[in-house]
């Protein structure tokens, strides 16, 4: 055997004991926005008819799936292997209906599949919904605005910032404490809703 093909053959087995020896990657884990704490309800309906919830307006990274953070100099960043179950839009969506109707905000609550014609229309827009990094604190920004569907008069517009802490700086304690500040929008917008100026339903 030449010299030259012996050191080939030697560096091919190398490279191919270093490839059986390295740990597997990561596997990836998917993350649910689990229901917290209920919030306040009503014992009348704020809203006399029907809500339609929307999915959440997102852009950029926030449209994805992937956990987000955000790290001081670099901008907003994706985990590798840390993904939400659905995008946050959807999720948030889910969320908001799932409280809504708890809380019994409408007569009935539902969502843009079902065509159900509404009396009212929520929709938003997910500004931040991340975990800042190095902080152990997540940033969740939600506007919500609330329509009379029947003409697209505007009944109620506001911005809800939320910064709980979080147990540590994995993946795992920024998903817990975005659903704590995902609860804290929640309630506040229903605080607000509670004392906002409601159309009667158009019949």
């Amino acid at each position: 055997m030449t010299r030259p093909l012996a050191i080939l053959l030697a560096a091919s087995l190398a490279a191919a004991t270093a490839a059986c020896s390295s740990p597997p990657a990561p596997r990836d884990t998917f993350y649910r926005l689990e229901a917290g704490v209920p919030a306040r309800g009503f014992d009348t309906p704020a809203l006399p008819g029907v809500l339609e919830v929307n999915r959440l307006d997102t852009d950029g990274v926030l449209s994805e799936r992937a956990l987000a953070y955000a790290e001081p100099g670099r901008g907003i960043q994706r985990y590798r292997y840390d993904f939400w179950s659905e995008p946050p839009g959807l999720l948030l969506q889910d969320r908001l209906v799932q409280a809504l109707t708890a809380a019994k905000a409408a007569a009935k609550v539902v969502t843009p599949d079902l065509r159900v014609p509404p009396d009212y229309a929520l929709r938003g827009k997910v500004r931040r919904f991340e975990q800042i990094a190095g902080a152990n604190q997540v940033a969740v920004d939600i506007q919500l605005v609330l329509v009379d569907a029947r003409n697209g008069e505007l009944i109620m517009m506001e911005t809800y910032s939320a910064r709980p802490a979080a147990a540590g700086d994995s993946a795992e304690a920024a998903v817990a404490a975005i659903g704590r500040g995902v609860d804290e929008v929640v309630a506040r917008f229903l605080a607000d809703l509670a004392k906002a100026d409601i159309p009667a339903p158009r019949r």
